[in-house]
């Protein structure tokens, strides 16, 4: 057996346990009302019994749709994670290279590391301004470059053209992970930029946006001969049924998902303000997080534990960058108002 360093999830309370958890990502408010009908009738009909569509069918065509895109250009998988599993895996062969911005995305040296072929892993810096720096990403060479936009701790975007110019120069695949993209502004995605770049490949979830992190749906979109080459090694049945249909009920719903993502961008606003004006430092984000430094000469690792003892999750994380920040997130208004309060008694 080989040993390899696992991802850490953020900490799950148990089910006894009265929790305000902020610190996963996960949406505060639940998935589109139109799922529970669609969810009633796979059941009453006994579907279950049967396989389901190996390929997501009806899915990637209303996803194909909505992002402008042929299906052949789309891949559904067992959440966006599978998919940048099945990208690794296709990339990443004995002395390949990957190239990650860091911090990023935790994942991402996991995934390597589990090829077991002596992948080689280059991570760059962020800038002081805690962006990606796409300056020196571009004098690197490799099989596969990841990096998550808006970035995983940051919650920072990054501007198109730079992408752009590091496409251009870069040889290999570039994965653009795209998990938090709905809460950006709506240009934002390089979606529209697959059709002029073959080395393009976006990753997407269900899990943030559309409150359906527990059913664990995802997608990648590429050029066709990329995609093709995954469904070549993708498991046979990788997306169950319902989670296929309650996916595409989701999608459809764009009245309720529109509503949903304005109130967790307004909260965001909203707390990054209070935080604030309790000194905090909050960076600038596009997700539904804030990723923030509090006052000189208090801890965010005593804060963590703090707001803890409290019945309050937040993330903290112990690396270079991000061990002087703690990363909240979003919550609804009375979560969020709870968390001030709480975070008053200790400043």
């Amino acid at each position: 057996m080989y040993k390899v360093h696992a991802y850490t999830p953020g900490e799950q309370p148990t089910a006894e346990q009265k929790i305000i958890k902020l610190n996963t990502n996960e949406n505060p408010y639940p998935p589109s009302p139109t799922i529970k009908k669609i969810a009633e009738s796979i059941l009453k009909k006994g579907l279950l019994r049967k396989y389901p569509n190996p390929i997501s069918k009806a899915l990637v065509d209303e996803i194909a749709l909505q992002n402008k895109v042929g299906p052949e250009n789309v891949l559904v998988t067992n959440g966006s994670d599978e998919g940048l599993a099945l990208l690794f895996k296709a990339c990443l062969g004995p002395n390949s290279k990957l190239i990650m911005p860091y911090p990023t995305y935790s994942l991402y040296p996991v995934l390597a590391n589990i090829q077991m072929n002596g992948v080689n892993i280059k991570k760059v810096p962020l800038l002081e301004n805690l962006h990606i720096d796409f300056s020196s990403l571009k004098k690197q060479k490799g099989n596969l470059l990841t990096f998550a936009n808006p970035n995983a701790p940051t919650g920072l975007l990054e501007n198109k053209k730079e992408i752009e110019s590091l496409l251009e120069i870069f040889k290999g695949i570039v994965l653009c992970d795209e998990a938090y993209i709905d809460f950006a502004p709506q240009t934002s995605s390089m979606v529209d930029k697959i059709s002029k770049y073959d080395n393009l490949v976006v990753s997407r979830t269900f899990s943030k946006s559309y409150s359906l992190a527990g059913l664990r749906v995802g997608f990648l979109i590429a050029n066709k001969e990329t995609i093709r080459l995954l469904y070549n090694i993708k498991d046979s049945y990788n997306v169950g049924m319902l989670e296929q249909e309650i996916a595409l009920a989701a999608l459809k719903d764009k009245k309720y998902f529109e509503k949903v993502i304005k109130k967790i961008i307004k909260s965001r606003e909203n707390l990054g303000i209070q935080l604030t004006n309790l000194s905090f430092t909050v960076i600038s984000s596009s997700a539904n997080f804030l990723f923030i430094r509090p006052p000189k000469n208090i801890s965010p690792e005593h804060l963590f534990h703090k707001l803890k003892n409290d019945g309050i999750f937040v993330r903290y994380f112990k690396d270079d960058v991000s061990k002087n920040f703690l990363r909240i997130t979003v919550g609804t208004e009375k979560e969020n108002k709870l968390l001030i309060k709480s975070l008053k008694k200790y400043l």
